[in-house]
C-alpha cells in the first residue's frame, strides 16, 4: 500500500550527514535513492532520521546497495501501523493514490491470473506443463482470499493450480483446495474429496507430494498414502537433521552438545530426535503430551521425551515443529536469552510472535531446502520462490531415485545431498 511513497530523510554515516528520500518503505525496512558520490557497503550501520518528524529516528543495517538505491533493514525497530500511516499521510496526495492505485492493480490481476489459469486457460496449462508431480497444498481464509474471492471460487474447480515448479528438467504444479485448512482438519470426506480430485486431474503424475499437516488429515480420513502420494517424511527429516547440523557450527553454539524438538511426540518430531542423536549427545523431546519423563539410549545419544519446562531453561537451539507456530509462545518465558528456534511449523511462527521472542532475545528463523535449479513461481506466502518446503524434497528425490524411499533415513539423505539439495537457515518473509 506504500509502495512508492518518498519522503526526506538524514543519513548519519561515519560522520557524515546526507539527505535523500525514501523510495519504498515497509514496517521492517526502507528503500532510499542513492546519493550521489555516497558509497555504503552492506552490513554497514546508519542512522536514519525523517526530516518531517524530528521524534522518528532508526538504526538500519544494508542489505543491498544499487546503483540508484539503498536497502535498509531495521536492527530493533518496527513501524507501527500508526507511524507508517503518519509516513504515508505525509506524502503527496499523487503519491498516495498512485501507491492505492498500483496495490488494486497487483491484488486485482493476481486474482484475475488465478481466475484464468483456472477456467479458460486450465487446459492449456495443464497440456504445456505436462507435470511429472503435483505438489499438494492447503490455505487458511488470509491466503485463500489473496488468490480469489467467494464470487470467484464458485465458477472455478473445487482444486486449483496456484504456480508452476521446476527442478531441473523435472516440471510440477503447485495445486490447492479450496477447503481451507481448518476444514480439512475438521471433516475427513472433505479430504477424501480433495485427493480423489487430484488424482482425477493427474492420473499420469509420478508423484503428489503433501505439504504440511496433509499427511495427518489424510491418515485420519483413512486414506492409504501409497503411489503417488508422498507424505514427504524423509525429506523434511533431512532438511531438519541438515539445519541442525550447520546450527552447531555457528561459533556462538559450538559448544552445545543437546538441542530440544518442540513437538517432539508427532509423527516427524519423533523421528527427528531419533535422527539428531546422530549429531547431540542429548535430544530433548518436548511435548506436552507425554505424561511422564522417559530417557531412551539409541547408538548416538540418549532422547529424553518430557512435557517439563524445566529442562528447556538451560538449552540454547531449539527445533519448532508444534502444531502451530504461535503455540511456542507459550514457552517464551521458559527459554534463555541468545536461543535460537529453527522454525519447521505450518502456519509458520508469526510476525507479532516473532517480535515478541526478540524482546526476549530468542532468535527465529525458517528452515528451508535449496537447490540451484530450483524454481517456484509464483512463490507461497511467506516463501522465497528459490527455497523447497521439506515436504516437497521427498517427491524431488523419488524422482530420480525411485527406490531410494525403500532404504534407511541415511540413504536417503546420502542420496539428497548427491542430488543437491542443501538445509539452510533463513530471516521469515514479513508478509
Amino acid at each position: 500500500m506504500r509502495s512508492g511513497i518518498r519522503v526526506p530523510v538524514v543519513l548519519k554515516y561515519a560522520n557524515h550527514t546526507v539527505e535523500t528520500d525514501t523510495l519504498n518503505i515497509s514496517a521492517s525496512g526502507l528503500r532510499l535513492k542513492r546519493p550521489e558520490q555516497v558509497y555504503i557497503r552492506p552490513g554497514e550501520v546508519i542512522d536514519v532520521d525523517f526530516r518531517d518528524d524530528p521524534a522518528m529516528k532508526v538504526e538500519a543495517t544494508v542489505r543491498h546497495s544499487g546503483k540508484s538505491h539503498i536497502g535498509l533493514q531495521f536492527d530493533r525497530k518496527r513501524f507501527t501501523d500508526n507511524e507508517l500511516s503518519n509516513l504515508y499521510g505525509a506524502a503527496p496526495a499523487w503519491q498516495r493514490l498512485s501507491a492505492r492505485s498500483k496495490r488494486a492493480l497487483w491484488k486485482n490481476s493476481r486474482r484475475f491470473a488465478v481466475f484464468l489459469a483456472n477456467t479458460w486457460l486450465r487446459p492449456v496449462i495443464h497440456t504445456l506443463a505436462r507435470p511429472h508431480f503435483v505438489f499438494a497444498v492447503y490455505g487458511n481464509q488470509q491466503q485463500a482470499g489473496s488468490y480469489f474471492t467467494p464470487r470467484m471460487a464458485q465458477r472455478m474447480p473445487p482444486n486449483l493450480v496456484l504456480g508452476f515448479i521446476r527442478n531441473q528438467d523435472m516440471r510440477g504444479l503447485l495445486v490447492a483446495s479450496q477447503f481451507l485448512e481448518h476444514e480439512l482438519e475438521e471433516d475427513s470426506e472433505k479430504v477424501r474429496l480433495y485427493i480423489d480430485q487430484l488424482r482425477r486431474d493427474y492420473p499420469n503424475v509420478r508423484q503428489i507430494a503433501l505439504v504440511g499437516r496433509l499427511p495427518n488429515f489424510v491418515m485420519k480420513a483413512g486414506i492409504d498414502i501409497t503411489e503417488p502420494l508422498v507424505e514427504g517424511s524423509l525429506g523434511t527429516r533431512y532438511m531438519i537433521w541438515d539445519v541442525a547440523r550447520q546450527m552447531r557450527e555457528r561459533p556462538q553454539y559450538c559448544q552445545q552438545t543437546s538441542i530440544v524438538v518442540l513437538g517432539g511426540a508427532g509423527r516427524i518430531g519423533n523421528a527427528v530426535c531419533q535422527d539428531l542423536t546422530t549429531l547431540y549427545d542429548k535430544v530433548i523431546g518436548f511435548d506436552p503430551r507425554y505424561k511422564e519423563d522417559t530417557e531412551i539410549a539409541t547408538d548416538g545419544g540418549t532422547i529424553l521425551r518430557t512435557s517439563s519446562v524445566a529442562h528447556l531453561q538451560d538449552e540454547k537451539l531449539y527445533i519448532g515443529l508444534t502444531q502451530h507456530g504461535d503455540a511456542i509462545l507459550e514457552l517464551q518465558q521458559h527459554m534463555s536469552p541468545g536461543a535460537l528456534i529453527a522454525d519447521d511449523t505450518h502456519p509458520c511462527i508469526s510476525l507479532a510472535a516473532r517480535e515478541s521472542l526478540q524482546e526476549s532475545q530468542i532468535a527465529v528463523e525458517k528452515v528451508v531446502l535449496s537447490h540451484e535449479e530450483f524454481l517456484m513461481w509464483p512463490r507461497m506466502p511467506s516463501w522465497s520462490n528459490r527455497d523447497i518446503p521439506g515436504c516437497l524434497v521427498e517427491a524431488l528425490v523419488l524422482l530420480r531415485r525411485p527406490g531410494v524411499a525403500k532404504g534407511e533415513f541415511a540413504a536417503f539423505c546420502e542420496e539428497a545431498e548427491f542430488l543437491g539439495f542443501t538445509g539452510r537457515l533463513i530471516s521469515p518473509l514479513d508478509e
